[in-house]
């Protein structure tokens, strides 16, 4: 029986691309695939062959210029021509330029060859409605049918004439398809959009052109988004006007265009806040006090207009909590009893964890946080807090408190965000620090600390009970990974025992034998707790450590404004079994042998300073030298050329500080 349903043409497409056709095209009968390599190959054959094209399948980088170019050449003389982009060098910025300039539909080349053959077909059929409004029903239903987009004939009044629907499509229709044959819109929308969608009807029939709207619809698929497009049939159905209306399910690409703003506009935000920190950041250099640093931060943040409020708070101490220390955008009142109804909830609380783990806290939706009680909650929409971010401010293994900032809307800390915070917290607590080693240093006069422990698990405690020996720090060097080398000198045992039996010892690092003179010496130690490291990282200097038969006492000064009650509650939560057994004011005896110095560590970097310090207490500078250049670099974890080349410079520059006076 022979077959006399009507033949689909075929798609004339033109391809865009110097790797040739799309081989999904190109195999396929139902498509005519004409091939060029350039921009200006494709707009020569546009020009000479206007109108038999059907679609333009472009790559986007093209050997004379982009496909973005040759959409906006093609949308000047042909603008309802489909033009689709099949890259393999796009991104999110290229696909979002690509549809504001008007391209049908943007692909990867990755995309299978049956979407991609139906993303075409899809392409051509929508556009034919637009450009050929006198399409008769025959040739729309033979169009249609072969392409996965619903089609309907309607009269001026809203009747259903046809439904024309592509295979794949049942479960995107509002109402079976024989079912609307026949009925109105009114019977199948809510009476509100029924009106609009007669109104549209009209708006077609007496423009006379294509017109557009873009709608959400209940199908049996769920909601879904449409983009209606409706030109005039151009043949009357019973005396009636008709439309032909495209529907075009656009639900994916309004997700796609969706998450691309939601990504612009977090990216345009956190640009912002980058640039807010880096501006706080600038104006925190020359800060003289805590205080200063503290106010700064807190007000610039709640004076940005991206935050709400900002507060910095102490170290936490499970005895004390935490105490605030400033706030700004807010009273500081209910901040006050914010900050009390967290620390004192008996579970474990944010603040505690930031300060313990050293790691932030993100509340992003205050209204369902599983994290915060609803007493915390109710204080919380009180000030007008829609999420909030708790920050460590640290330095090495220091903790100088906590940052605490609010936001006024759901969601403002991204992941990106909260890393911007964490570098923030630290280079707040870099300049604390900086500023307390500075009044340290230019101060006449400090507040000096001494420390008893009899009973911990130091290392140098338990070694100096079990050789029976005095151990006495004479100099340390700070080195990578928040570590520091302790020069110690050793009385009443052997250096070379000590580091046999130190290296077993799971909280040395690393250990060496500097000079060995039977029964003392000077050994190399580097600890992964260290009760020396962490008073310096207090803001704190270390003045004696001696370690005599089991007996650990340390001698440190601290600026005269500082706050001793942090730094001792700081250092006893880290060894709880160490006493304060001595509090006492000094007035600086140095003086002159600081002035000195002051200019002289201003002109040595961090490098030289560090190979100095090293090379002088590993006896380098001893004769005959106690350590080798190649055992300073080793201790260092550089080269020894490095070692050579940082010692000279120093050096140089001693000498000039010395003989230029």
């Amino acid at each position: 029986m022979p077959d006399n349903r009507p033949t689909v043409p075929s798609v004339r497409v033109l391809a865009v691309d110097e790797s040739g056709p799309p081989a999904p095209l190109a195999t396929d009968d139902k498509f005519s695939v004409t091939t060029v390599e350039s921009v200006e190959c494709a707009l020569d054959l546009l020009a000479d062959d206007a109108g038999t094209i059907d679609c333009v399948v472009s790559e986007y980088e093209l050997p004379d210029s982009d496909g973005i170019e040759l959409l906006e050449s093609v949308r000047d003389d042909q603008p309802n021509l489909p033009f689709v982009f099949l890259t393999g060098a796009g991104n999110e910025r290229v696909a979002s330029e690509a549809i504001g300039k008007g391209a049908t539909d943007y692909l990867p080349k990755s995309v299978d060859g049956e979407e991609l053959r139906n993303r075409v077909q899809r392409a051509v059929a929508t556009t034919t409605v637009e450009s050929d409004s006198g399409l008769s029903g025959d040739r729309m239903r033979e169009l249609t049918t072969a392409f996965p987009d619903l089609a309907f004939i309607l009269d001026e009044t809203g009747r259903y004439l046809e439904v024309l629907s592509g295979p794949g499509t049942d479960s995107l229709q509002t109402v079976g398809q024989q079912e609307l044959v026949g009925r109105n819109l009114q019977d199948v929308f809510p009476e509100e959009r029924a009106e609009q969608f007669l109104e549209h009807i009209e708006l077609t029939l007496e423009t006379g052109s294509v017109e557009t709207l873009e709608y959400d619809a209940e199908t049996t698929a769920g909601i879904r988004w449409y983009e209606g497009r409706t030109a005039p049939l151009g043949e009357p159905i019973d005396g009636r006007d008709v439309v032909v209306w495209v529907a075009r399910d656009v639900t994916d690409r309004r997700a796609d265009e969706r998450r691309l703003a939601e990504h612009r506009d977090e990216l345009a935000t956190l640009s912002r806040v980058n640039d807010l920190i880096n501006n706080i950041l600038q104006s925190l250099v020359g800060s003289t006090s805590r205080e200063e640093i503290e106010a700064t931060v807190c007000e610039r943040l709640a004076n940005s207009g991206f935050y709400q409020f900002a507060w910095v708070g102490t170290p936490w101490t499970d005895t004390d909590g935490i105490r605030l220390n400033c706030v700004a955008g807010a009273e500081r009142d209910p901040v006050e009893s914010l900050v009390e109804a967290t620390t004192g909830r008996e579970e474990g609380n944010s603040i505690s964890y930031v300060v313990e783990e050293n790691d932030p806290v993100v509340v992003s939706n205050v209204e369902d946080e599983p994290r915060i009680n609803e007493r915390e909650r109710e204080l919380m929409v009180e000030l007008g807090i829609a999420s909030a971010i708790l920050v460590p401010v640290t330095y090495g293994n220091t903790n100088f408190g906590v940052l605490g900032v609010a936001g006024t809307r759901a969601g403002a800390f991204s992941d990106r965000e909260r890393t911007a915070f964490e570098a923030l917290g630290e280079i707040v607590g870099f300049a604390i620090n900086a500023v307390k080693n500075r009044q340290l240093l230019h101060t006449d006069t400090s507040v000096e600390l001494e420390f008893l422990d009899t009973t911990s698990d130091k290392p140098l405690r338990r070694l100096s009970e079990e050789f029976d020996c005095r151990f006495e720090l004479q100099g340390t060097v700070p080195i990578a990974d928040d570590l520091l080398i302790e020069y110690v000198s050793v009385e009443g045992a052997s250096p070379e025992k000590l580091v046999q039996r130190a290296s077993s010892d799971s909280s040395v690092e690393e250990s060496r034998v500097v000079t060995d003179d039977g029964d003392s010496g000077l050994v190399e130690l580097v600890l992964s707790s260290s009760d020396v490291h962490r008073l310096i990282d207090l803001g704190t200097a270390v003045k004696t450590a001696v370690t005599d038969h089991g007996e650990v006492r340390l001698v440190a000064e601290a600026p005269p404004d500082a706050d001793v009650r942090e730094i001792v509650d700081a250092y006893r939560s880290a060894y709880p079994d160490t006493e304060l057994v001595g509090k006492r004011e000094v007035t600086d005896t140095e003086r002159t042998s600081r002035e000195y110095h002051r200019p002289l560590s201003e002109k040595l970097t961090d490098k030289q300073l560090t190979a100095l310090r090293a090379a002088y207490f590993a006896g380098y500078y001893e004769y005959p030298r106690d350590s080798t250049a190649q055992e300073v670099a080793e201790s260092l974890g550089v080269s020894s050329p490095t070692v050579h080349q940082h010692l000279q410079a120093a050096e140089r520059k001693m000498l000039s500080s010395y003989l230029d006076q």
